[in-house]
């Protein structure tokens, strides 16, 4: 029979690990690749100038172009994603024929 000391024990030694995966699932979670849209269309800007890209789904991403090194820039969105209805209807016909 296993002693309530061997049991405690393999507790203490499961939660830290458990937690450093938690940790290192959520960091990566975060370090996914960059929008290249959204890098390319700061290529010719300033810090904090305005910008918007047509993302998925016929999303309309505004924001300003912010450093994500020395050198580069993204844009970064501040407002709230807009829908592009003149292509509305051409994303749900190639939503449906993904789907069938």
């Amino acid at each position: 029979m296993i002693s309530q000391y061997r049991l405690d024990k393999a507790l203490l030694m499961f939660l830290p690990a458990f937690s450093l995966l938690l940790t290192a699932g959520y960091s990566h979670a975060h370090s996914g690749s960059l929008n290249k849209v959204a890098v390319d269309v700061c290529e010719a800007k300033v810090k904090s100038q305005a910008c918007q890209y047509e993302g998925g789904h016929s999303d309309l991403y505004i924001g300003t172009c912010q450093y994500i090194s020395e050198t580069d820039l993204i844009c970064v969105r501040n407002q709230a994603i807009q829908k592009i209805e003149g292509s509305k209807i051409a994303s749900e016909e190639e939503h449906e024929a993904k789907s069938s």
